[in-house]
């Protein structure tokens, strides 16, 4: 089975970016101020998805496919050596 990343929003309206596989571990959660959800009027899940683009395009560039950027990141953490001093 593929293995992607899913925008979801949970029973209690938070919203999440989670790898298919683990819906118990997120990468991200945003949560909406009843203010905020008045603004969006129903418009969360589009804001929230814009804001995971801009965060990582912040950081990194232009990011066409967040499974991809995702799954870079993760081989260049693997590889990256780690020294205790």
């Amino acid at each position: 089975m593929s293995n992607y990343l899913e925008l979801a929003q949970l029973p209690d309206g938070t919203i999440v970016l989670r790898r298919s596989d683990d819906h118990k571990n997120p990468i991200v959660k945003i949560e909406f101020s009843r203010e905020s959800k008045d603004f969006l009027q129903g418009q969360e899940l589009t804001v929230a998805k814009e804001m995971i683009r801009a965060g990582i395009e912040s950081v990194s560039g232009n990011v066409s496919d967040l499974d991809d950027f995702f799954d870079k990141q993760i081989e260049s953490f693997s590889k990256k050596q780690t020294i205790v001093h």
